[in-house]
């Protein structure tokens, strides 16, 4: 018998690359009578007028009190040390992006990284953070990871009991609700990244979210140096302040945001609906309450049920025009910057960092897209089933 003809060898399914992510930007005409004012004025930095006016639509979208960063890296670090961690452990997952331990790492404290709680949640788990629990622990560092909120509530009870700070690494969620409510102001204090790949993008950007006005002072004091009346400094501060471009293209994104995190949300459940019917899929999935943006849609590949592992789809999908990720891949204590650090069993993290693709999910996202992802994933597994055949 002759063998068939490998499928991901054929035309690409997608005519366009279907790329990881394609940011949309307001067109300039929308903000470029206020952008020339603020270059005549010469009032592009420095908490200017648009800075102001984003952190209190900000504030008012998400509820709590809110300040806005020139990224969410740089929010993050403000936020820990703002929280008066410098030193002692912080328990985070080890399944997400390095930004979050190098934060820790930076102000001066030691990530001491605990498993996640399954393979289509990935939140941390609550049991393997308070197991981990010592007398250097300082504070709890959650992420959630593709959007989908963390077990706020249960790791809030953990902090209280142990008497540690709880912070949240929100940078994908900007737009996820919990029970309704959108989130960030869930813990001591939240941060949320704008970059160009996030859900709601301003280029560059971030915020910090809080309903402790002690803690969002001092946030605000490391945003500009650690200065707090003229030019003294209590503590040694950053350079975090927001520019006014990146703060016009945020208040235009707000404009439509709803309507971008709704068509996200379809995308999902139609290419859900569609994985769904393959073997060898673990497709991410919401928790109970929880209505997630979606960054990327997760799925862990069973290599000996789906035919091929996470690699070798990987590269099948990009003959078709369909580019995924790894996220997070490899899991932040197997990269060379925490393998010297002391050894640690996170057999959950590993089997999905190692098994995991992101699947694209955007703000204009057609249905034509989600299906063709689906059929390029359906026809790769097919084309494996043929080779195999006699």
């Amino acid at each position: 018998m002759t063998a068939a003809v490998p499928l991901e060898s054929l035309t690409p399914l997608a005519r366009s690359p279907l790329h990881i992510v394609r940011p949309r930007f307001p067109r300039t005409e929308q903000f470029l009578a206020a952008f020339e004012t603020a270059l005549e004025t010469g009032q592009v930095t420095n908490n200017s007028r648009w800075v102001v006016e984003f952190e209190t639509r900000l504030s008012e979208y998400l509820g709590v009190p809110t300040l806005v960063f020139c990224n969410g890296q740089i929010g993050m670090m403000a936020m820990l040390r703002a929280a008066g961690i410098t030193g002692g452990e912080v328990i985070v997952p080890s399944f997400t992006f390095s930004a979050t331990p190098h934060a820790i790492k930076w102000v001066g404290a030691e990530p001491v990284f605990a498993d996640i709680l399954d393979d289509q949640t990935m939140r941390l788990d609550p049991d393997d953070v308070e197991r981990r629990i010592t007398d250097r622990t300082v504070a709890i560092l959650a992420v959630d990871a593709y959007g989908i909120a963390s077990d706020y509530a249960t790791l809030a009870r953990i902090a209280e009991t142990h008497k540690l700070r709880f912070l949240v690494d929100s940078a994908p969620s900007f737009g996820t609700r919990f029970n309704g409510q959108l989130v960030g102001g869930c813990a001591d204090a939240q941060m949320f990244s704008f970059h160009a790949t996030k859900a709601f993008a301003t280029m560059e950007g971030g915020c910090v979210c809080s309903h402790d006005l002690e803690l969002l002072a001092r946030v605000k004091a490391m945003r500009n140096f650690g200065q707090v009346d003229g030019a003294d400094c209590h503590e040694p501060g950053l350079n975090g302040k927001m520019l006014e471009i990146s703060a016009l293209i945020g208040l235009e994104q707000l404009k439509t945001f709803e309507q971008a995190i709704a068509t996200r949300r379809h995308a999902v459940e139609r290419m859900r609906t569609g994985l769904s019917k393959i073997p060898g899929l673990r497709v991410g999935r919401e928790p109970a309450g929880v209505q997630t943006n979606w960054l990327y849609l997760p799925v862990v590949v069973d290599a000996r049920e789906f035919g091929l592992d996470r690699d070798a789809l990987t590269s099948a999908l990009e003959t078709h025009n369909v580019f995924v990720r790894k996220y997070y891949s490899p899991p932040c204590h197997h990269m060379t910057a925490y393998t010297t650090q002391r050894e640690v069993n996170l057999p959950v993290t590993e089997r999905v960092a190692y098994n995991v693709i992101a699947l694209p999910v955007y703000n204009d996202m057609t249905d034509e897209e989600c299906d063709l992802i689906v059929a390029a994933i359906r026809y790769a597994r097919q084309s494996a089933q043929n080779r195999t055949k006699p």
